[in-house]
């Protein structure tokens, strides 16, 4: 018979075995009666010679190999009667640990669905992003068509695809609408191991200039404008002005870099750069051979690189190509915040495991007659050992299911308060993978919190106990409580001065000057009528229209055009010397260009530190010019006075650039990201000067920048309105402020300052519990003791002092252990978190205080109940 059946039919072999040890009995009692004794004499020997019959069913118990699961059975019984007796007891407890398991289980979830679990491709782990590097710029992600070519077609260990961003107004069919698109050469769907659900992906003949127009589909557009019938494969689509046939539907919820609208073949692009081998600007994905590994791979593009420098120097000097998992990019530095907010939500569910820990200890000392009666019965340690952790395995369990329903209730507004975008966050959901860990995390925070009371289980003096009861407290008890409050003490110092690192970080940066008014200015990308876009005459009339139509709005004060916004996605780094004889190429400093026109030093607020900014006289045939920030004066002249010199920019023509004008910097990467950016210096040029050639890529890149006199945000729908043009093709997107931009910058300090003084007020909450449970504890122990001081004179402020005395040993103890914890960690923050502050003394000095006054508060009720004690009563307890 199985184990499990034996189970199952317990009570059955209960009653056989009661049936069987009676039949021995009588057989032996006969058996001594044939022999001549009297009956009461042959029944007590028959006895003797069988045993006591509850340790011969025991030892039969045991011969069943199911003792193990009956104990457990038996001690689960016994922890729900004893959890029911002390139903507060256990509702504290649970609540305590559903909180810390809890939130542990959150931030799993979100890290196995972002970090750990594998990309939703075939065999993810052979896709790899390519990266470039300089010794002078670092890393970069872009790679110039050229180079992706010329890879493509040498390498024999990687399947390379690339692809860039795009765009465009549809104007067929339905109504024009303003979408995102992303231009990929014709090998990334199969690179990706993706197929449409509708039609088919590019072939090479189409992924060229010139072959017939094709698009692929987003599954949402062709639901919005085609009906999701089948027939759309085929049909035609405008965009910008030109006829597309669609060839194909990608699947629903397909992402690169966001989820784009429609996919055309990168080649068949007219952007100026696909011919450029110093624009770096395609993302590059590749996929490992089947026999190929990573190593090989890299091996192979540190060879390509070294013969593209030697083939091309002036470009590709110094450049190397470098190979990474596909996943390690597209979760690019999420992972080291997701790692971080893990350990804050693992402190807190160790203090609580501590606190319960404590509890638990206390109810062990109360429990020590008890104990001591089962150990003069015969019970073993191990058996009293067993049911100890039983019963906080059972607490850990409970509090383990109450954390996965508060996970399942605060994981997606979690998700949906993450600053900016969460990479993968479609994703992010519980599996079982979580119920794994979380069953784990409860099952180990019950045992740890369970080896307290096993410590206190009576192996000697067992006479002492039972006489003592719980009357009386040991030294190693006592000391295991102290241990237990200078532990929560220390943790809850890690969090609150990590907070207050947080919070003097972004006090810090929101103090910092960005360079610029954000008061009352607005930006959006904007996207002009593919009808504007046939000449350069029409581009330049275009933008004047747009720009007067925009002045018009009332509540608008000034309008001015600009391809990159300070603070928002997007860039334009232009290498620059000063000299006409060019520097070697490791040594050519870069800049952030940006395009604009006269007004937007006055719409932006920068200041003007020297010279002037453009007028309507800097255009197409005057004199080329520039204004540069102060950063860039200083590095490029060693001086702020440079109005009159001279630069030389290749990517806008051979001739040198004039500088008329130097300008304010401004915190273009954001307050907590500028200083640490590679590319700081800064320089402006005239939309008007861009050459003819570069007119309909420039205009795919501006946006309008608005000052207002109103809230910018209510002069949004009249813009739109006004500039829709004549066709209804043109659109204003991407609709931000200044301040919401400066605000996004700080956005992920922000969002850790929450996390961590929640974090910290729960520690400091839990450690209050913590120690007010325990000196109430140690208190109610030394009622007696008490009680004799304040015969013999004592006081109720002695009584008080004598407490409070105690008290402030055990948290200057956990104070000084936490600062040099907290010392450590904030290391950690100064390289984990952008523009993260080093530790203060101020730090400390405004969090300590709080976590010692509140301790002291927490301290003090025991303290004056202990002094309230009256000695006649207290004696009566002895």
């Amino acid at each position: 018979m199985s184990w499990w059946k034996r189970l199952w039919r317990r009570r059955q072999m209960e009653a056989q075995l009661e049936k069987e040890l009676s039949f021995h009995l009588e057989q032996h009692t006969a058996q001594l009666v044939a022999q001549g004794q009297a009956p009461e004499e042959a029944r007590r020997q028959a006895r003797l010679a069988l045993g006591g019959p509850e340790q011969v069913k025991e030892k039969c118990r045991d011969a069943r190999g199911t003792r193990w699961l009956e104990d457990l059975l038996q001690d689960s019984r016994y922890a729900l009667r004893t959890f029911r007796q002390r139903p507060g007891f256990a509702i504290v407890a649970l609540l305590v640990l559903a909180l810390g398991i809890g939130a542990t289980a959150v931030m799993f979830t979100v890290i196995n669905s972002v970090l750990l679990r594998p990309l939703a491709y075939p065999e993810p782990e052979r896709l790899v992003t390519l990266r470039g590097h300089t010794q002078q710029f670092g890393e970069f992600w872009g790679f110039s068509n050229p180079d992706f070519g010329d890879a493509k077609r040498e390498s024999r260990t990687l399947a390379l695809a690339a692809w860039s961003y795009g765009g465009g107004t549809i104007s067929e069919p339905g109504e024009p609408e303003y979408v995102f698109g992303r231009e990929v050469s014709a090998e990334l769907f199969s690179t990706l191991g993706v197929s449409p659900v509708q039609g088919r992906t590019f072939r090479p003949d189409e992924d060229r200039p010139g072959a017939p127009p094709v698009v692929i589909i987003s599954y949402g557009l062709w639901q919005r404008d085609f009906g999701g019938e089948p027939s759309a494969i085929g049909k035609s689509l405008v965009l910008e002005g030109k006829s597309y046939t669609v060839i194909g539907v990608a699947p629903a919820g397909f992402q690169l870099d966001g989820e784009p609208d429609i996919f055309t073949p990168l080649e068949q692009t007219t952007d100026p750069r696909m011919q450029n081998r110093r624009a770096h600007f395609l993302h590059v994905i590749a996929r490992l051979q089947p026999d190929a590994t990573l190593a090989e791979g890299q091996a192979e593009l540190a060879l390509m690189a070294r013969h593209f420098a030697e083939e091309y120097p002036t470009s590709n000097a110094g450049l190397s190509m470098l190979a990474y998992p596909l996943q390690k990019e597209l979760v690019g530095d999420v992972g080291s915040t997701l790692w971080l907010l893990l350990c804050a939500v693992g402190l807190v569910l160790l203090i609580a495991c501590v606190n319960i820990a404590s509890l638990l200890l206390a109810r062990a000392v109360s429990r020590e007659r008890e104990m001591a009666m089962r150990v003069a019965l015969g019970a073993r340690r191990g058996r009293l050992a067993r049911q100890c952790l039983t019963e906080s395995a059972m607490l850990g369990i409970g509090g383990g299911a109450l954390g996965i329903v508060l996970a399942g209730l605060t994981l997606h507004p979690f998700v949906a308060f993450w600053p900016g975008s969460l990479p993968r966050a479609e994703e992010v959901h519980l599996d079982w993978r979580v119920l794994v860990f979380t069953i784990g995390a409860s099952v180990l925070s019950g045992l740890l919190f369970g080896l307290a009371p096993m410590l206190r289980i009576p192996v000697r003096s067992v006479e002492q106990s039972l006489r003592a009861g719980a009357r009386t407290i040991a030294g190693s008890s006592r000391r295991l409580h102290s241990g237990f409050v200078i532990s929560e003490i220390a943790l809850a110092v890690v969090l609150l001065v990590s907070a207050g690192m947080l919070g003097h970080t972004l006090l810090a940066l929101s103090s910092l000057d960005p360079g610029l008014n954000v008061h009352n200015v607005m930006a959006a990308h904007f996207a002009l009528s593919p009808s504007s876009l046939e000449s350069p005459e029409h581009i330049r009339a275009a933008w004047k229209e747009v720009v007067d139509r925009a002045r018009r709005v009332p509540g608008v004060e000034l309008v001015a055009l600009a391809d990159i916004i300070p603070m928002r996605e997007g860039e334009n780094s232009l290498d620059y010397w000063t000299a006409a004889t060019p520097p070697s190429p490791n040594q050519v400093p870069f800049a952030l260009a940006s395009c604009v026109t006269p007004d937007y030093l006055q719409v932006m607020g920068i200041s003007l530190r020297e010279g002037r900014f453009f007028n309507e006289d800097d255009r197409i045939g005057s004199q080329p010019v520039v204004v540069i920030d102060e950063n860039l004066a200083q590095h490029a002249f060693g001086s702020k006075r440079v109005v009159g010199k001279q630069i030389w920019i290749p990517a806008m023509g051979t001739g040198p650039f004039q500088i008329v004008g130097v300008v304010g910097h401004v915190r273009h990467w954001g307050l907590a990201s500028d200083d640490q950016s590679r590319v700081r210096d800064q320089m402006y040029y005239p939309f008007a000067q861009v050459p003819d050639h570069l007119l309909h890529f420039f205009s795919s890149l501006m946006s309008v920048a608005v000052r207002t006199k109103i809230s910018p945000l209510d002069v949004v729908q009249p813009l739109r309105q006004e500039l829709r043009g004549a066709a209804g093709d043109q659109a204003l997107y991407e609709v931000r402020t200044l301040e919401q931009l400066v605000s996004a910058s700080l956005a992920r300090q922000r969002f850790l300052l929450l996390l961590f003084g929640i974090f910290a007020g729960l520690a400091l909450l839990l450690a209050c519990i913590g120690i007010y449970g325990v000196l109430a504890y140690l208190t109610s122990q030394r009622v007696p003791e008490i009680g004799v001081r304040m015969t013999l004179g004592a006081t109720a402020q002695d009584v008080v002092r004598l407490i409070l005395g105690q008290s402030l040993v055990m948290i200057f103890v956990g104070v000084g252990v936490g600062i040099v914890a907290a010392l450590a960690a904030g290391r950690i923050l100064n390289r984990l978190v952008e523009g993260m502050r080093p530790a203060e003394v101020s730090t400390f000095a405004i969090t300590i205080p709080v976590l010692v006054i509140a301790a002291l508060f927490a301290s003090f009720v025991p303290a004056r109940r202990a002094s309230r004690i009256n000695p006649v009563t207290a004696l009566r307890q002895q």
